[in-house]
């Protein structure tokens, strides 16, 4: 079945842009779900598992029956995801270790987020749910962007209340550890009362009662059905014919889809009941291919599975609804997850970075036929460890596992299932389709990066800890060359790959060997970094001809106040008799605090001071300092943009509070309520779940007197109301 736009969209699309309730630019939700299989969901044929709110999305819009993420396993197609980018540009190739104190194990600092794009013109921007782009502070969401967070940092949590016995995120030392931890809201952490799926859910239901009145951006990003497989009682029961004992862990697992199910369900109600579903963008899709040994998911008729270049290993469940928008059919060609970012971009406007252009496309022409051809003629995957490859051309595929052993060719729209009884590699007919193909691999792959961090299949083996330079003085006249060399402690550590650059390479440049080039007059610094420890590095200070000495240097800032976790960047500009070229050297005094790197880029870890020095290389009476104010990050929620409304549903009382207690009444009998108490910092104090009752009285008498905010969720609907305890009357 082929998309046709309305005409009432093209219309507005190509005159007025977007109008709903006086809002000029679509909402965009996406749902991503975790190691989901292919085939287990209803719109992709699942019978054991129905998931009739996950289908409404495909039954209201499209469904992609070619829709990939960039990677097979959760850290690198995340990374993928919300930069637009194939992460294997910037070295996002592994599933990131939890290590809070390493701020090179996640996303790199200079890539820009989707959130950090759509913020820039007024977008409110939520992420609910896993992160696992980083523990360190300054990887946190809301360093990347996002103005509100829900969730956890790692890959992977417990999802029964009384299994999260570790309060602060940071107190994790490992994967294992930060499954147990509690729940983050912005910076703070909380103790839940629900299966986390279902406490995701009603947050995501929240968040958008919230912000109906404004553009958002909300990602809504469940951690099942990743493994442990824990489940609820009343899920596992709507599964009775899953019974044996060899399909416990099957049973379990539908159990947990069916509480996501239920959750996206609520989430599409609300929109409904806010008439804002009209300006949604609803995507939903799953973040790899389903681990069909680990977690019993099913990929149906695709090879394979999550951590494989076949089909099943990133060929995932994906659909998205616009409603009245874009008309409800099926789209045959292939998706990325890469477009979700480049989609909203193109609508609303949102900057992205032209130094590093998005590999998505916008999918709207092409769902509703303005634009001809496909959104990608080519997919691509590399996974850099395992050595596979595979790309996708049109209906064929090319497969390399291992040194470009092992090399395949399938023909996708007649061998679907990637059988070998079909491989036609090798078969003479199809030549020029694989040479095709092996050209596109060569010219995708030679742009590529190093994976920049060590990720968990590294956990067990030994890390670089050192290099050793073969010098750390070099002077040599312009057009001479001189070779370093490095080594790298200990001698059998895994890292084996020495990255090369220089800080001012109009003066030396250096080669990926090390080979320093000199071209004029200055000074340059030369830094060997392990590529995957980029913490451990050495530096060469370079010296090319007979430079002047400097006399003077300016800082482009000598004060800076910043939030723990945020960035900054320094420049320097130095000033001398001729027109020699100088590099800086930078420092800081109290690295625990802020460190910086040879380009002036300054990254902030905890509270506190630090001085960041800059010295003119070869000119140490030359310097200039920066100091730098860390500030802690205070809880802060979005209750205070809340017009508190004159609501007919509940009414309290006493307000103010005198005696410690408060008097909740609902003009009917409810089945099941939850009311939350938040300090005047956004803190929550309090929660208690409300049951089949018509009035309820919540004891604050632990709260100290001031400003409260009472936030009820009943039947999806929220309800916030101001309070104020005075125990001094």
């Amino acid at each position: 079945m082929k998309i046709i736009a309305t005409t009432a969209y093209l219309l507005l699309i190509s005159l007025i842009g977007f109008n709903v309730q006086g809002q000029e630019t679509p909402n965009v939700i996406v749902i991503m779900a975790d190691d989901l299989g292919y085939a287990d969901v209803s719109f992709n044929g699942s019978i054991e598992i129905p998931t009739p709110n996950i289908d409404r999305i495909a039954n209201n819009g499209v469904l992609f029956t070619s829709g990939y993420t960039t990677y097979c396993v959760c850290g690198p197609s995340r990374a993928g995801f919300i930069t637009g980018r194939y992460q294997q540009r910037f070295g996002f190739e592994r599933n990131p270790l939890y290590r809070v104190n390493d701020p090179y194990m996640g996303l790199p600092h200079d890539e820009m987020t989707i959130a950090e794009s759509v913020s820039q013109i007024g977008y409110k921007s939520g992420i609910i749910g896993k992160w696992h782009l980083g523990a360190h502070i300054s990887n946190h969401p809301l360093n990347r962007g996002f103005d509100e967070f829900y969730g956890h940092l790692g890959g992977g949590h417990r999802y029964f209340p009384n299994e999260l016995t570790i309060p602060n995120s940071y107190d994790a030392n490992n994967e294992d550890q930060s499954y147990r931890t509690w729940i983050m809201r912005n910076h703070s952490h909380e103790q839940t009362d629900e299966y986390i799926t279902d406490e995701f859910s009603t947050e995501a239901v929240d968040f958008v009662s919230r912000h109906k009145d404004n553009p958002f951006f909300l990602f809504l990003s469940y951690n099942a059905p990743h493994a442990p497989m824990q489940a609820k009682a009343e899920d596992l029961a709507l599964f009775p014919d899953l019974v044996d004992e060899s399909n416990h862990k099957r049973k379990t697992y539908a159990a947990m889809v069916n509480a996501v199910d239920r959750g996206v369900g609520k989430v599409l109600d609300k929109l409904q009941e806010l008439n804002i579903e009209d300006n949604t963008i609803v995507f939903f899709l799953s973040d790899n291919g389903g681990p069909e040994s680990k977690n019993a998911s099913d990929n149906g008729i695709l090879r394979g599975g999550k951590s494989d270049v076949y089909e099943g290993g990133y060929r995932v469940p994906f659909a998205m609804q616009w409603k009245n928008r874009i008309t409800p059919g099926v789209y045959d060609n292939p998706v990325s997850s890469l477009d979700i970012f480049a989609t909203l971009s193109a609508l609303s406007g949102s900057p992205t970075n032209a130094e590093k252009p998005l590999d998505g496309v916008n999918l709207i022409p092409y769902l509703s036929e303005e634009e001809e051809g496909k959104p990608h003629e080519t997919i691509y995957v590399r996974k850099f460890d395992q050595d596979r490859h595979a790309v996708r051309h049109g209906d064929f595929k090319i497969l390399y596992h291992k040194d470009n052993t092992n090399k395949k060719l399938y023909n996708l729209s007649t061998n679907i299932s990637e059988e070998d009884s079909e491989n036609l590699y090798w078969n003479a007919t199809y030549l020029t389709k694989r040479n095709q193909l092996d050209s596109l691999k060569a010219e995708w792959e030679k742009d590529l990066k190093h994976p920049r961090f060590l990720g968990l299949l590294h956990d067990e083996l030994v890390w670089a800890t050192n290099i050793t330079l073969s010098e750390t003085n070099v002077e040599i006249n312009p057009n001479q060359t001189k070779q370093l060399y490095a080594t790298i402690l200990p001698e059998d550590a895994f890292s084996n790959v020495i990255e090369w650059n220089s800080n001012n390479s109009a003066v030396a440049s250096v080669d990926e060997t090390g080979l320093i080039q000199a071209h004029t007059e200055g000074f340059a610094l030369v830094t060997s970094r392990v590529v995957d420890r980029q913490q451990v590095y050495k530096r060469c200070i370079v010296k090319v001809g007979n430079p002047a000495t400097a006399t003077g240097i300016v800082l482009s800032d000598n004060n800076i106040n910043v939030l723990t976790g945020e960035k900054a960047q320094l420049s320097a500009t130095v000033s001398s008799d001729d027109n020699s070229l100088y590099a800086v050297e930078w420092s800081t005094n109290n690295p625990s605090v802020a460190t910086v790197n040879e380009n002036g880029f300054v990254l902030t870890h905890k509270k506190g001071f630090a001085v960041i020095t800059a010295i003119v290389i070869d000119s140490e009476q030359v310097s200039a300092v920066c100091n730098i104010n860390v500030n802690d990050y205070k809880a802060t929620t979005n209750l205070f943009d809340i017009n508190v409304p004159d609501v007919d549903d509940i009414n309290i009382y006493p307000n103010p509070v005198t005696n410690g207690s408060l008097t909740i009444n609902f003009n009917t009998t409810v089945k099941s309520a939850r009311a939350e108490i938040y300090n005047a910092a956004g803190q929550k104090e309090k929660r208690v779940t409300i049951e089949k009752t018509d009035q309820f009285d919540l004891d604050i008498s632990t709260l100290k007197s001031g400003i409260y905010f009472l936030r009820i969720n009943v039947e999806n609907k929220v309800i916030t109301q101001k309070v104020i305890v005075n125990h001094l009357q």
